[in-house]
């Protein structure tokens, strides 16, 4: 039998692992990240890759898949802004500036 702990947990993972989702689709689409804060994402990223490692030490795999999925997903946004930055960086011929 299903514990309720495990629908709570479950549910949880399912929903704060496609809230970024949407974002991640629109920045596909539209190449669009200017208005992206890169500290939030960088804590997003870095948040969701410690969620991983602690669902690999205690072997529970909702925590694993769900912050495997969350990695790539914010990993995919963080990445996209870094692009960004060193684009527009570059296109004025000075060094990357990237501010936390």
């Amino acid at each position: 039998m299903v514990s309720l702990i495990s629908v709570i947990g479950t549910v949880a993972a399912i929903m704060t692992t496609s809230a970024m989702m949407p974002q991640a689709w629109k920045i596909f689409k539209t190449n669009e990240v200017s208005q992206l804060s890169m500290r939030t994402f960088t804590l997003a990223t870095v948040g969701t890759f410690l969620w991983l490692i602690y669902g690999l030490l205690i072997f529970d795999t909702i925590i694993i898949w769900a912050n495997a999925i969350g990695v790539f997903v914010n990993g995919y946004i963080w990445v996209r802004k870094i692009q960004w930055l060193w684009g527009k960086s570059t296109q004025q011929k000075s060094t990357p500036s990237i501010k936390f």
